[in-house]
C-alpha cells in the first residue's frame, strides 16, 4: 500500500496536459519554488474494523481518509481556474480505480481561498478528496 497522499500526487502529476507544469508538493506551499504549484494535504483518517474478529488488533480495517488539493497561481485568476478544472477533470477521472492500493475516491467542494492582499496576489482554490483503502 502506497500512501494514499503520493498517489494523489501521482495522479495529479501524470495526468497533467496544459500547456504548463506545476511544482507537485506534499503538506506544504514551497516558497521558494516557482509557480503555479499543487499541494496535497492530509486532514483526517478514520479507521473502520471490518467483519468479526477475535483479536481486533489484528482485524482487518477500511480506512476512510481526507486529504484536501490545492491549487496555487501568481499567473491571475484565470490561471488557478485553469489549473482547478484540470485537477478536478483529472481526479475525476480516477474515482473508481485511482491506483496505489486506493479504492476509490471522491472529489467535492471546490473553494476559493485568495490571499488578495499579497503582492502580487496569490490566487489558490482548494478541494477535500475522500479515498477509501483496506489495511
Amino acid at each position: 500500500m502506497t500512501d494514499p497522499k503520493l498517489t494523489l500526487l501521482e495522479l495529479l502529476d501524470g495526468g497533467w496536459s496544459l500547456a504548463y507544469k506545476p511544482t507537485f508538493s506534499a503538506d506544504w506551499i514551497q516558497e521558494k519554488a516557482e509557480f503555479p504549484q499543487v499541494v496535497v494535504s492530509h486532514v483526517l483518517t478514520q479507521p473502520r474494523q471490518v467483519g468479526f474478529s477475535e483479536d481486533p488488533a489484528k482485524a482487518e480495517r477500511r480506512f476512510e481518509a481526507v486529504y484536501f488539493v490545492d491549487v496555487w497561481s501568481k499567473g491571475g485568476a484565470a490561471q488557478r481556474w485553469e489549473m482547478l478544472e484540470e485537477a478536478d477533470r483529472i481526479l475525476h477521472s480516477k474515482c473508481t480505480d485511482p491506483g496505489g492500493g486506493l479504492e476509490a475516491l471522491e472529489v467535492s467542494s471546490w473553494r476559493d481561498l485568495d490571499e488578495g492582499q499579497l503582492r502580487p496576489p496569490l490566487y489558490r482554490s482548494q478541494t477535500r478528496v475522500e479515498v477509501i483503502y483496506y489495511g
